[in-house]
């Protein structure tokens, strides 16, 4: 994790000073994409009523104190703050944090699960996805309605090619007795087609 929080670190530090100053290159850079609502800023500014949806045009602030700096002061005083509280702690005293942890063993064990959100998720969603795939889509709809079904379709099938099997024994009095059994049925179905009428 060390060389990828390196590389935003220096991405953020890119980043951040590329909106400052008055010649700002990034909004240079997105004008013409923005160009249509830039326009009805600059129309709402000189007339003082709403366009397109959009609030009143209110043109960046002008001297040194913007929001922009002030926010980014804040941050870089945060970031100088951390880093010299992670020198004391881990650097000059590293006998303090085992102390501090064993103090708020509540609040560093939230701290060291991540608040517990992998748990939560595991609970909530994970669990419940693997239960219901597991009883559901797995041992009913797999194994008991499409397995089954090829399954018991191959059963049947096979016990059909049983019974003409042994139709097929190669004996010649079976056979005869199959031959009159059927010219016995046609009978019956003319007899009786016949006296229908």
């Amino acid at each position: 994790m060390t060389i990828p929080l390196a590389v935003l670190a220096i991405l953020s530090v890119i980043g951040g000073w590329i909106g400052v100053g008055e010649k700002n290159p990034f909004h240079d850079f997105l004008a013409p994409v923005f160009s249509q609502y830039s326009q009805g800023f600059e129309a709402s500014a000189v007339s003082g009523e709403e366009v397109a949806g959009y609030t009143s045009y209110t043109p960046p602030q002008e001297g040194f104190f913007t929001t922009e700096h002030i926010l980014m002061a804040a941050a870089i005083c945060t970031f100088l703050a951390g880093l010299g509280l992670a020198w004391y702690l881990y650097y000059k005293r590293p006998d303090l944090p085992p102390k501090y942890a064993a103090s708020f063993r509540g609040l560093y064990d939230t701290l060291s699960n991540k608040y517990y959100v992998d748990e939560f998720y595991g609970a909530a969603i994970i669990r419940p996805i693997i239960a219901f795939s597991t009883a559901v889509l797995w041992k009913t709809i797999d194994a008991g309605v499409i397995d089954g079904t090829l399954n018991e379709t191959a059963a049947a099938s096979s016990d059909v090619s049983d019974a003409f099997r042994r139709m097929q024994s190669g004996n010649i009095r079976s056979y005869a007795g199959w031959v009159a059994a059927g010219a016995a049925a046609v009978i019956a179905f003319m007899v009786w087609t016949g006296s229908a009428r």
